[in-house]
């Protein structure tokens, strides 16, 4: 045994690196030293780490046992939710730099119990946010594909990692399709799981009042159901109720065949009600000739979602409720005033405007919440799976999904040194800011709320950037998902694709 290349280490996802660790062909630390050597070379030029943990990963045993089933295979953590005892989480703010984890989440435990070695913690947009990965505290974190683009977020720094090669599948968490829309902007496979599949916890009982699941960006469909069977031992300490894995796990599930599937599509975004650029209705036809190839029924449907501006208004409210629940959380943790300058332009807007919601205002935007989930119950009473864009516009550059400079710079005069919260109501400039952002989760966010598992499968390439698809099915139905994902990898294999830079 000598040292790992990275040519060799590529051809591997997790299932083949740890029957590889397993059979004694390489060791783990060969394995973890190949995944340093490649995060070294491409780093630089992505900003995709938050936290380098290499040494404290050479340190840390792990489970060498025949229970592991990953035992020694590497592994990154995005740097919020997922906290790893006596490591930062500083969840992508400069208010949150002193923040040492006192334990490991529940989730964390549990990766770490299937003998995964974490060497790190991965990028994102302050608090989970934003749709793009570019915090100040970090700064900007770019596309492998190309570095005018940005990854997407909030697990910007995971999908950055896994497309460029670092590890094969990385830890990450979706509010409002923040697995989702990277693995579409990465060329990567991304599920997120049914509301309660796994724990919050212990520091957390929900996310963004239960919109907000973990879970991992692959680049096979395997790895993403072994994860899922490793995060569902987390679901009995959940606080929402949550149909059992299948008998044999999502892993065993993928041996079942697929059927014939009663497959819905839908092409227009439900929370603005807009259509799709060029690339994105290319590669939804695209995704739509393969489903029929392969046998499945296809017809054009809708959940009974409500109207776009009900939708539109819920989900400003809950996310700005949100934020500013956090800020007064941690207000209190710290005992500290936390004053604007410790946040960025934009968030600190969300937390303004956060204070300003009324008790009834959010128990309204919850209750919209919920309604989307008995929409989405009987729509998939008639249909198995429902497919869309991920989101209506191919990849963003760098910049472009934010406030300009001067934009932001207004915006902590205003808002921040001169405290005139008053102004955010109607204000026209956050007004087209929130328009954009909702406009790009339209696809991806009502399924946070409804609580349905969704995934992105990358199944086009337009002008040198990959597109992915949506599938959305009914509770507790991953296996479903990750069984059609499979057909669809076994139809069009994307994982050997890989991003043309050059990283010398």
């Amino acid at each position: 045994m000598g040292a790992v290349e990275y040519r060799e280490y590529r051809r591997y996802d997790a299932v083949g690196l740890a029957a590889l660790i397993r059979a004694g062909e390489v060791s783990s630390d060969e394995v973890l030293r190949a995944a340093l050597a490649r995060l070294d070379e491409v780093n630089p030029k992505l900003n995709l780490l938050a936290h380098d943990l290499r040494e404290r990963a050479f340190a840390d045993p792990y489970p060498q046992d025949t229970g592991a089933v990953l035992a020694g295979v590497p592994f990154l953590l995005k740097d919020l939710l997922a906290d790893r005892a006596g490591a930062p989480t500083w969840s992508g703010s400069r208010m949150m730099q002193q923040y040492v984890a006192a334990q490991n989440s529940d989730l964390t435990q549990a990766y770490l119990g299937a003998g995964l070695r974490v060497f790190g913690k991965t990028a994102t947009p302050e608090w989970g946010a934003y749709p793009v990965t570019e915090a100040e505290v970090y700064g900007i974190t770019r596309n492998p594909w190309h570095l005018a683009y940005t990854p997407g977020g909030s697990s910007g720094g995971s999908a950055a990692a896994v497309a460029a090669g670092v590890v094969p599948m990385a830890h990450g968490g979706d509010g409002g399709g923040s697995i989702r829309l990277p693995a579409h902007n990465c060329g990567l496979f991304g599920l997120k799981p049914t509301r309660g599949r796994s724990s919050a916890g212990p520091l957390l009982a929900e996310g963004w009042q239960g919109m907000v699941c973990e879970h991992v960006l692959s680049r096979s469909v395997r790895d993403s159901a072994l994860m899922l069977d490793i995060a569902a031992r987390t679901q009995p300490k959940a606080l929402y109720a949550c149909p059992p894995p299948p008998e044999n796990g999502f892993s065993g599930s993928l041996q079942k065949e697929t059927g014939r599937l009663k497959i819905a599509f839908w092409r227009r975004d439900w929370l603005c009600g807009g259509g799709n650029d060029a690339g994105t209705e290319a590669a939804l036809a695209h995704s739509l000739k393969l489903l029929a190839d392969a046998g499945h029924e296809v017809e054009e449907a809708s959940p009974e979602f409500a109207a776009p501006d009900v939708l539109n208004r819920a989900a400003r409210v809950l996310v700005t409720g949100e934020t500013a629940k956090l800020f007064d959380h941690y207000r209190r943790q710290t005992g500290r005033k936390l004053p604007h300058r410790l946040f960025e332009p934009v968030t600190w807007a969300l937390i303004v405007q956060g204070r300003q919601i009324s008790a009834g205002e959010m128990a309204w935007a919850r209750d919209v919440m919920l309604a989307q989930e008995r929409a989405a119950r009987a729509f998939f009473k008639r249909f198995d799976v429902l497919a869309t864009p991920v989101c209506p516009r191919t990849t963003p550059k760098i910049g472009e999904m934010l406030p300009p400079p001067a934009a932001q710079k207004l915006m902590r005069l205003l808002f921040g040194t001169l405290g005139l919260g008053l102004l955010l109501r109607n204000n026209p400039l956050l007004e087209k800011e929130a328009a954009a952002t909702l406009n790009y989760v339209g696809y991806t966010s009502p399924f946070n709320m409804s609580g349905n598992p969704a995934m992105s499968v990358p199944l086009y390439w337009h002008q040198g950037m990959p597109v992915g698809t949506q599938f959305a099915s009914a509770h507790g139905r991953e296996d479903l998902l990750l069984r059609l994902a499979a057909q669809l990898e076994q139809m069009q294999p994307w994982a050997e694709r890989e991003p043309p830079l050059s990283f010398g």
